[in-house]
């Protein structure tokens, strides 16, 4: 199974100078739990709503006045859509990564994250043992 038949093709990016209450606003407005953080289309990092909450408005900062650079994770690694799932995941255990943003062409087509990679192993599992 490749990983774009995987992956959630409604990823969402925001730029790094983008405010927090921006961010969490097309956060709520789409359903997303992170977004993908670029910079001239050139993935910079992944932010996702608990960055926000732990690192923004714990720390006390004003959300309309903080960058989500401030609290995403830098995370220059992708992947494409035809890579087996199983190479991704091994991407994704080696560097401890919750989501992996998948490219194509340079453009952002999807977002892959471990839950759903976990699902495909458990059901790749599940078949192999019948």
């Amino acid at each position: 199974m490749e990983v774009g038949e995987l992956m959630n093709k409604d990823a969402y990016s925001v730029g790094l100078d983008t405010s927090i209450a921006d961010a969490a606003q097309l956060m709520k407005r789409t359903g997303a739990n992170c977004l993908v953080v670029t910079e001239n289309d050139k993935i910079e990092g992944i932010i996702t709503d608990r960055d926000m909450a732990l690192g923004c408005l714990v720390d006390g900062h004003t959300s309309w006045k903080c960058s989500v650079y401030r609290h995403m994770t830098l995370q220059h690694l992708t992947t494409s859509p035809d890579v087996h799932f199983a190479d991704a995941s091994i991407m994704m255990i080696d560097r401890d990564l919750e989501h992996l943003p998948v490219v194509d062409d340079g453009e952002l087509v999807g977002l892959l994250s471990s839950e759903e990679l976990l699902g495909a192993v458990d059901r790749d599992m599940t078949l192999s043992l019948v």
